[in-house]
């Protein structure tokens, strides 16, 4: 599925989709005992890079954790399963890169002022 339009921008609720969750579900060899967690557990591993996934790009983690945020079931699920009810609290990959870069870049000018002024 292409997550981007011809004009360059990001559109993820594809991701989300029924259409998305019956293709992701013919690729497997065995079928999941809970294919819809499965497919939960799958998307949320690539946007966490968890389990040696390959993390989604920066621009489409951003705009689908706005989408996972909500507190909205997820368009695949409506009417079978409260996936996504509850809104995606955790962070993503990139997201989790970006809070560490701010960390040393506060802890290394707060260093740098403790060395000049005390």
């Amino acid at each position: 599925l292409r997550c981007y339009l011809p004009s360059g921008e990001v559109k993820t609720e594809k991701i989300l989709s029924k259409e998305c969750y019956n293709t992701w579900l013919k690729s497997r060899n065995i079928q999941p005992k809970n294919p819809q967690e499965s497919f939960r557990n799958a998307v949320l591993g690539h946007l966490c890079a968890k389990n040696s996934r390959k993390p989604f790009p920066k621009d489409i983690e951003r705009n689908l954790l706005k989408h996972l945020r909500r507190k909205r079931t997820w368009h695949c699920f409506k009417g079978a399963a409260a996936i996504g009810c509850y809104g995606f609290r955790g962070i993503g990959c990139h997201e989790h890169q970006d809070m560490i870069d701010l960390d040393r870049i506060f802890f290394a000018t707060l260093a740098q002022f403790v060395k000049d002024y005390v």
